[in-house]
């Protein structure tokens, strides 16, 4: 398929951008517990624009101490934070493409944690608060002086992401934050009408407009998904008011803290690709503003598409580009691209305090594979779900030879009922499966022709290592009484609360799964090792880390 769409050069507010692939804002935990960038951080960012991203937006930074939204957030209301995010700026700029960074406050929602204090915000309370644990505030309201600081403070932040070289400053305005809650009808306590909200927010963005050289962008929701929360409507209504205020260009995206499913902000596997894009089309049809299309629009093909339609002008590639940082350069080069599953482990590790991870993707917050620590060595694979794969692409990766027996050409957790909690996408499972059996081939991999129980007779002598990657096994005799079980389930609709249930999810990856207890083919002096659920049933990021750990470490011992 030709991407002609996606990679051709565009603009917003005069500045040019290679290609219309953006990385939408993200939080990392990447930056040190008091908002300081750290080397990791701008590995994370520097990778994704060498991977052929256009523009790339850093995570959210609250312009108000009062308004941090999670631990390790990203720090930009002092100028202290300059030094550190010039050399992020300058890293991104490096690999040739722009940079942008979010102005992100969370009001209500700020962590009482991060404040030392009651958060300030436009509604009074009780708000629940998400985080490593749950809270509920109850904010301090804005008056006439609050108000006008916090107009002082988002000028003073854009001033600060200017002189850091910043190409592109954002507001958000979306997901249930503090500009999301001066424009709800819902959640604002302090302005009295619609035409108070849209004009205080209207000020807000002429006042950095006028006191910035760099163009401003709007992420906007295009519906909240909630009774009382912001239709598309609203946002229409509030269109001519941003263009009017200066505005380069608006990102449209959905979902609210308080949407009947909040997980549709970052919409996982049950929701279809593209999901927010209707809005993104009624926006752009009534705007003449460059329009950011953002929500599960990561496979190239429906990118492309959403552009050819003109439904938008860019394309937001977020987990798209954790699962895979060179996303766009593959993509353009017509390379097998890493897919990402829309399972959101990312988000959980994220919101559990942890940093940044990734269930197919094991080096999310970092480029640096280890040297090999050991000489080039015949490896001999048994199992090809995707620890083994894994394990024997990265192998190769790291410079030795690698044969692998796959009984069959298969991903089993493709057929299970759920898969992180969520209805799986099936077809999305089997992209990223087939695409990293493609990966191995390109690699050098040397895979045995489906059935094939034991290698041919060359890779029977000479062999350093064999991995065990045969997965696990159903406990006693409950196999065939399992697999009719799960079959069942996976053609039925299970309601929402048996997907989530952790008690459920344990019994079916844990509870009932052993590893194999046959040993695989024994070679004179090679050593055996096990991999993923062969050592240890679990979940799919834990299997793929293990390969990977397994593939480069210098020590192949089994531990």
């Amino acid at each position: 398929m030709s991407y002609v769409h996606l990679f051709s050069p565009s603009a917003i507010g005069g500045v040019e951008i290679r290609n219309r692939v953006v990385l939408p804002s993200m939080t990392t935990r990447l930056a040190t517990p008091s908002g300081e960038v750290t080397p990791e951080l701008v590995s994370y960012y520097q990778e994704r624009a060498r991977g052929g991203c256009g523009l790339v937006i850093v995570e959210m930074a609250s312009p108000q101490r009062r308004g941090r939204h999670r631990g390790r957030e990203l720090g930009i209301d002092s100028d202290e934070y300059i030094p550190g995010l010039r050399s992020l700026v300058a890293a991104i700029h490096e690999q040739g493409a722009r940079a942008g960074i979010q102005l992100g406050h969370g009001g209500a929602r700020a962590l009482p944690t991060e404040l030392g204090g009651r958060p300030l915000a436009a509604t009074a309370g009780p708000v629940p608060v998400f985080e490593t644990a749950r809270f509920v505030n109850f904010p301090e309201l804005f008056d006439e002086d609050s108000l006008e600081q916090l107009v002082v403070d988002h000028v003073d932040a854009a001033r600060r992401a200017e002189e850091a070289g910043f190409d592109v400053v954002e507001l958000h305005g979306a997901h249930g934050y503090l500009l999301a809650q001066l424009i709800s009808a819902d959640e604002n306590r302090v302005l009295p009408d619609a035409a108070a909200r849209y004009d205080f927010l209207a000020s807000l963005v002429r006042r950095i407009v006028d006191a910035v050289g760099i163009p401003l962008s709007y992420r906007l929701s295009g519906q909240d998904y909630y009774s009382a929360g912001q239709t598309v409507d609203d946002s229409l209504a509030f269109l001519p008011y941003l263009e009017d205020a200066g505005v380069s260009a608006v990102s449209v995206t959905g979902g609210h803290y308080k949407s009947v499913d909040p997980e549709i902000m970052i919409p996982p596997m049950p929701y279809e690709d593209g999901v927010f894009l209707d809005a993104a089309r009624m926006v752009k049809a009534r705007t003449r503003l460059p329009v950011i299309a953002v929500g599960r629009v990561n496979t190239p093909a429906v990118a492309e598409d959403a552009l050819a339609q003109g439904w938008a002008d860019f394309v937001a590639v977020g987990r798209g580009q954790i699962a895979d940082p060179h996303w766009a350069r593959k993509t353009q080069q017509q390379q097998q691209v890493r897919e990402c599953l829309a399972c959101n482990h990312c988000v959980r590790t994220m919101r559990s305090g942890k940093q940044l991870a990734c269930a197919v993707n094991p080096t999310v917050t970092t480029t640096d594979r280890p040297a090999a620590g050991t000489a080039a060595q015949r490896r001999l694979v048994f199992g090809a779900g995707p620890a083994g794969l894994t394990y024997a692409v990265e192998s190769a990766r790291a410079g030795h030879e690698v044969y692998v027996i796959a009984r069959d050409r298969a991903w089993k957790a493709a057929a299970a009922p759920t898969f992180n909690g969520y209805r799986p996408d099936r077809q999305r499972m089997h992209r990223y499966f087939d695409g990293l059996w493609k990966e191995a081939v390109d690699a050098g991999v040397h895979i045995a022709p489906e059935g094939e129980r034991e290698p041919p007779p060359e890779w029977r002598t000479d062999i350093d290592i064999v991995a065990d990657a045969r997965g696990a096994t159903y406990v006693g005799n409950l196999g065939p009484l399992v697999r009719i079980l799960i079959r069942v389930l996976s053609r039925v609709p299970l309601p929402k609360r048996l997907m989530k249930s952790d008690r459920l999810h344990h019994i079916l990856l844990y509870d009932l799964r052993n590893p194999r207890s046959k040993e695989p083919i024994r070679i004179p002096g090679a050593r055996t090792i096990k991999i993923g659920d062969a050592a240890q049933p679990g979940e799919l990021a834990a299997a793929v880390h293990d390969a990977y750990i397994h593939a480069w470490k210098e020590d192949n011992d089994d531990q």
